[in-house]
């Protein structure tokens, strides 16, 4: 089997391929994780930063989706996703988020994938954010490039939109769908994040939902940043903290609980020193190939073979 978006995945646990077989939906394998990041010193060095004055000025929502973007690449099970009941590894590393031109009811919004290369450093990462979110309030809701797209479906008899997105989900399972499509509808990349702190939502990070449509096996949402403090016996203010609630909504199929979790450990990492972000990664290496695995999986019958002689000559040694 082949797709034009991802490569088959060999190297799973025996365990998790079933996992698509009892869960054949996103919304039968959903899990919602809350953290609460701790970013004062993240804020600080954005403020150390932005004091030079520099020509891009850096953004906490910037650093963020850079730390995320690096997590996905030194953490690659993350940026899996399963479609006709097979692990797929994305060919490429992406995040979508929604832009809106301003914060009025009736403001247009714009949402197209971003994507990168493994390679990139913080402000590789912040310029094309940057860019993106500039070049996206300028342009009018006319020009919106996923809503001129769904435009010309609905122009069709609903008969016809139906039959047309069956057919594009049809392309989608088995990895032929144009990547003009996966572009229009934003639900084809490594992850969704939602800052919904930017909207003044308040009392925590609301977890969003998984799609069906598309590939996106991970969304984040942001809630607001909120500035504590730490008292003495004498009520005086001994230091002050700011934290921001983060809520997951990931496809448990996708890789392990424990694999998760230390991955999304590396966030607070990235909070307390965004200045790792600044170096290039060390890219793990890719997936194996069929013929690979095949390879390792024979080493390792050969290895059990060894063991068990090993194991049976050292019993009969003890009992001669």
């Amino acid at each position: 089997m082949k797709r034009n978006d991802a490569r088959l995945c060999y190297d799973v646990p025996m365990y998790n391929q079933i996992f698509p077989f009892l869960m054949r939906r996103r919304s039968d394998s959903l899990v919602f994780h809350t953290m609460t990041l701790d970013v004062t010193e993240c804020a600080n060095y954005i403020r150390a930063y932005n004091a030079t004055k520099p020509e891009l000025r850096l953004k906490f929502f910037y650093v963020f989706c850079a730390a995320v973007m690096r997590i996905f690449v030194l953490r690659p099970e993350l940026n899996r996703f399963i479609a006709g009941n097979r692990y797929w590894q994305r060919n490429e590393l992406s995040m979508n988020f929604v832009v809106k031109e301003n914060f009025t009811d009736d403001s247009p919004e714009t949402s197209n994938p971003l994507r990168f290369k493994p390679e990139m450093t913080l402000l590789e990462y912040a310029k094309i954010i940057d860019d993106y979110i500039n070049d996206a309030r300028r342009v009018s809701q006319d020009s919106n490039f996923t809503d001129d797209t769904i435009g010309q479906f609905l122009r069709f008899p609903t008969w016809m939109v139906s039959l047309a997105l069956r057919f594009l989900g049809f392309l989608d399972r088995h990895g032929r769908c144009p990547q003009f499509v996966r572009d229009a509808d934003g639900l084809h990349t490594s992850v969704f994040i939602a800052n919904l702190g930017s909207i003044g939502i308040e009392g925590g990070s609301p977890h969003h939902h998984l799609y069906e449509w598309g590939t996106t096996s991970m969304f984040i949402t942001l809630g607001r940043m909120e500035r504590t403090r730490e008292f003495d016996d004498n009520g005086k203010v001994v230091s002050t903290r700011e934290t921001l609630q983060i809520g997951f909504t990931v496809d448990e199929r996708v890789t392990s609980g424990f694999y998760f979790i230390k991955s999304m450990a590396m966030l607070q990492d990235f909070m307390d020193d965004p200045s790792l972000l600044e170096k290039v990664p060390e890219i793990p290496r890719d997936t194996m190939t069929k013929a690979e695995f095949k390879a390792h999986m024979k080493e390792q019958k050969k290895q059990k073979k060894l063991q068990k002689k090993a194991a049976k000559k050292a019993s009969k040694e003890a009992h001669s």
